[in-house]
């Protein structure tokens, strides 16, 4: 599990006012393990009070140590791509990207860009921006807490770069599926298909219904333990009728 991370990103608030907000996205970076984070200008106190009982755990000393700047450009001048996210439109703020392509679509070090809990993004920040992302929420009641607006973003990247929680789910490619066809053609052939049918064509059909599958290793095991035992019962009744 410990190589499950969000190393390459950077998490930056601007004009941060609420201290809950600040120590919540303290946690989340712990949670994702988020490799860089700054705040460029905030407005409230994080060193003491609620930010701190917000953080919690291993989280209080990853809020204490954020850096703070003056100029996001300064900031995210490491960046190879800067992300800014928004929910106010305009001709300025028209959307560039989606969420769930950003993981595979930026490569290098991103910086994620949150703005004011009540302005969002100044037109200046927008400007510094390379591409900018809105989450879809309901039209009626669109605005999220800016600190659930992170935890959403990390999530879902979190997914992204790392296939899943749980590495073991991770679809299997093309080649690794092979394997599997072939013993699936020798099972069928085991019980007759290439009499009667036409077990080519059967597993023309089959594997597109697999591949649709996005099976995982797990599957592609479970599978051909019962190729294995459905072509040994075979054997031995083969055996017996002779």
């Amino acid at each position: 599990m410990s190589g499950l991370n969000l190393k390459r990103y950077k998490v930056v608030l601007v004009g941060t006012k609420i201290p809950e907000n600040i120590g919540s996205t303290a946690r989340l970076l712990e949670n994702y393990s988020v490799g860089d984070a700054c705040l460029v200008e905030p407005k409230c106190e994080w060193k003491s009070g609620v930010a701190q009982w917000m953080a919690t755990g291993p989280s209080i000393e990853r809020l204490n140590a954020l850096p703070v700047s003056n100029s996001l450009a300064k900031t995210v001048e490491d960046c190879n791509f800067v992300v800014g996210f928004t929910a106010r439109s305009g001709r300025n703020r028209k959307t560039s990207i989606k969420l769930e392509d950003l993981g595979t679509k930026l490569k290098g070090k991103v910086a994620l860009v949150f703005g004011r809990e009540d302005f969002c993004l100044l037109k200046k920040e927008i400007d510094v921006c390379t591409h900018l992302c809105a989450l879809d929420t309901n039209p009626k009641f669109p605005a999220l807490n800016l600190s659930h607006s992170i935890a959403v973003v990390l999530s879902q990247l979190f997914i992204q770069e790392n296939d899943s929680r749980r590495g073991h789910f991770k679809v299997v490619t093309a080649k690794e599926m092979e394997p599997m066809f072939n013993h699936l053609k020798e099972m069928m052939i085991s019980v007759g298909l290439d009499k009667g049918g036409n077990p080519e064509r059967m597993l023309v059909r089959l594997r597109k219904i697999f591949q649709r599958a996005e099976l995982n290793k797990q599957d592609l095991s479970l599978l051909r333990g019962l190729y294995t035992k459905v072509i040994y019962t075979q054997g031995k009744s083969s055996d017996r009728k002779r």
